[in-house]
C-alpha cells in the first residue's frame, strides 16, 4: 500500500453519537460511518471530515495510487485517554496495513494535535483540513452564542467562571458585605484556573473512574477511597483552622499575623494538613496493595515500596515546613529544654537533616522490601513453571 489516509475524530463522536465502533476502515465502512453520525448529529463537523477523507481517497485512487482510507477514534475525556486510543488503533492498522506514508484529514487543530502520535510512526505528506462553509445568516451572532451554550467542551471554559463571579456576588451582597465580593471573586477565579491549569480535572475523573470500577467489581479499593476522600476533606479543614487561629498563628509569628506573608501561610497550612494528605494516599495504596494480594496479581510488589515513599515524602514536606516555621523560635523545636545557647537557626537545620535522613531510610526500607517480594515471586512462577 502506497498511502494510507486517515480521518480523526478525537473525542469520538462517531462511537458515542452513532454508535460506530473505530477503527473504520474502508471506503464502505467510513461512507455508513459518515451517514450515521449526519443522521444523529447534522451540525457535528465530523461528517464533513469523513466525506473529505472519501474525497482524497477517490482523488489518489483515480491517480493510481495503492491507497486505504480509514478514520480513527479517541475517546470522549479528551487528553491522554483519547491520545491512547488513537495510538493503539494506529498500531493495529499498520500491523494489517504496513505503509510509511500518510495523508492527515482533520476539522480543526483540536483533531491536528495528534500530529507528533502520527509522525512518530508514518511520514505525513500532507494535512487536510475540512472548513465547513456556511450561509451568511449562519454566521449571527445568536447562533454562534447558541453554539457555545450547547457545546459541552466550550461552554464549561467560559461560563464556569463567569457563572462563579456572579455566584460569589450575589452571596455576599446577601450576606450584607459587598465589600467582601472582590477578594472572594478572585479567590473562586484563582482556584478554578489552578483546577484548570495543574489538570485537577483530570485526577477527579481518574478518580471518579476509579471509584466506580472499584465498587462494580466488588473491590477493597472501593472503601479506601472513600476513606482517602474523608481523609483530604480533614486536611483541608485542618490547614485552614491552623490558618485562620489568630492564636496560632501568633505562636510562630510574634509580630502578628500581618508578618506571616503568603510563604508562612503556606507553610502554616502544609505544617497542620500534610499528615492528613498522606494518610488519604496511604489508605488508597493500602487497598491497591491488599486488592493485589487477594487477586494474586504480579504488581503487588510495584505497590509494596509506595507506602514508604509517601511517607518519607510526607516526612520531607513536614520538615521543611517545620523549618520555615521555626527556624527564629528556637524553644518550640525540642520543649522542655533549655536551648537558648544554641541559635535557633543551627537547631532547625538540625531538626531538618534528621528528616531528610529519615526520609532517605524509609525510601531504602520501601526499595528493599519490593525487590525481595520481586524475587520471591519470581521464584514461584520459576517453580510453577518447572513443575
Amino acid at each position: 500500500m502506497d498511502i494510507l489516509v486517515i480521518c480523526i475524530d478525537k473525542d469520538d463522536d462517531i462511537g458515542v453519537k452513532a454508535g460506530v465502533k473505530s477503527p473504520v476502515i474502508g471506503r464502505a465502512a467510513c461512507l455508513d460511518a459518515a451517514s450515521r453520525l449526519g443522521i444523529a448529529d447534522p451540525e457535528d463537523s465530523d461528517t464533513n471530515t469523513i466525506f473529505g477523507g472519501i474525497q482524497v481517497y477517490d482523488q489518489l485512487k483515480e491517480e493510481g495510487h495503492n491507497v486505504e482510507l480509514v478514520c480513527i477514534a479517541g475517546h470522549r475525556e479528551l487528553g491522554m485517554k483519547s491520545d491512547r486510543a488513537i495510538a493503539a488503533q494506529l498500531d493495529d492498522i499498520l500491523l494489517k496495513y504496513p505503509t510509511e506514508k500518510a495523508i492527515l484529514v482533520s476539522d480543526g487543530a483540536e483533531d491536528e494535535s495528534v500530529l507528533p502520535i502520527l509522525q512518530s510512526r508514518l511520514k505525513i505528506e500532507s494535512v487536510r483540513r475540512v472548513v465547513v462553509k456556511q450561509a451568511q445568516n449562519l454566521e449571527s451572532t445568536y447562533y454562534i452564542i447558541k453554539q457555545l451554550v450547547n457545546d459541552p467542551k466550550v461552554a464549561k471554559f467560559i461560563f464556569v467562571p463567569i457563572g462563579l463571579i456572579l455566584l460569589v456576588y450575589a452571596i455576599t451582597v446577601g450576606l450584607g458585605h459587598p465589600d467582601w465580593s472582590l477578594g472572594t471573586i478572585a479567590l473562586f477565579v484563582g482556584i478554578y484556573l489552578v483546577y484548570r491549569g495543574v489538570g485537577l480535572d483530570n485526577i477527579i475523573d481518574t478518580f471518579v473512574y476509579n471509584l466506580r470500577r472499584s465498587f462494580s467489581e466488588s473491590k477493597l479499593t472501593f472503601v479506601t477511597y472513600i476513606i482517602s476522600l474523608v481523609l483530604i476533606i480533614m486536611a483541608l479543614i485542618q490547614g485552614g483552622m491552623a490558618m485562620a487561629d489568630t492564636r496560632i498563628v501568633q505562636i510562630y509569628f510574634p509580630l502578628g499575623p500581618g508578618s506571616a506573608g503568603v510563604i508562612g501561610y503556606a507553610a502554616l497550612f502544609v505544617d497542620y494538613s500534610i499528615l492528613w494528605f498522606i494518610a488519604a494516599l496511604l489508605s488508597v495504596v493500602t487497598g491497591w496493595i491488599i486488592d493485589a494480594y487477594m487477586d494474586e496479581s504480579d504488581t503487588l510488589y510495584r505497590y509494596l515500596a509506595a507506602p514508604f515513599f509517601l511517607i518519607a515524602a510526607g516526612l520531607l514536606i513536614w520538615g521543611s515546613a517545620e523549618y520555615y516555621l521555626k527556624m527564629n523560635n528556637a524553644k518550640f523545636i525540642v520543649p522542655y529544654i533549655n536551648l537558648d545557647f544554641i541559635p535557633a537557626g543551627l537547631i532547625s537545620f538540625l531538626n531538618l537533616g534528621i528528616t531528610i535522613t529519615s526520609a532517605v531510610v524509609i525510601s531504602w526500607i520501601g526499595v528493599r522490601l519490593a525487590n525481595q517480594v520481586r524475587q520471591i515471586m519470581q521464584y514461584r512462577t520459576v517453580e510453577t513453571i518447572d513443575f
